[in-house]
């Protein structure tokens, strides 16, 4: 099985994948944010998002391979196109996939934002709103992940919510 955590940024994406990873069995967490980093492009570069989607699929059927059978990703996918690319490279592989997009109020995406402190916190505190408007969008426009509210919940608590739905 393939879960596919989607959301904008500080909704908890990261950190509802970790706790979900360590629910479920035999699994293994891919976070499209490091793994994308592993050969670094323009995230908007249709080329370079399949390249990303292919490595998934690659590093999917290795690990099943060597035994293992659930697998969580985690990241922004900004349109129904963008998420069945993924789950079209997926599919030889897994058929089994189930997609969350994580949301929260703006005032606690804002406050998680503000307490990251990293160097980049001008550009993700823009980056937050586009994100939640192109994501909005695509929400009416297709399916992008059946929407979990992050705000007053823990991680552990989202991910025991997720997995109790599989």
């Amino acid at each position: 099985m393939v879960v596919i955590i989607n959301g904008s940024l500080a909704v908890g994406k990261t950190s509802v994948a970790w706790a979900l990873a360590e629910i479920m069995q035999n699994s293994v967490m891919l976070d499209g944010d490091y793994i994308g980093a592993i050969f670094p492009g323009d995230f908007h570069d249709s080329k370079w998002l399949d390249y990303l989607y292919k490595t998934f699929a690659t590093l999917i059927k290795f690990h099943k391979e060597n035994g293992y059978d659930n697998f969580v990703i985690n990241y922004v996918f900004e349109t129904p196109a963008s998420l069945n690319q993924l789950i079209k490279h997926l599919s030889p592989i897994d058929t089994k996939n189930k997609s969350f997009l994580l949301v929260c109020s703006e005032d606690v995406q804002r406050q998680r934002i503000l307490a990251r402190n990293n160097n980049q916190l001008e550009w993700e505190l823009k980056r937050y709103v586009e994100l939640n408007n192109i994501l909005k969008d695509a929400t009416s426009n297709g399916y992008i992940g059946r929407e979990i509210d992050t705000s007053n919940h823990t991680a552990m608590q989202i991910a025991e919510n997720i997995f109790n739905s599989l």
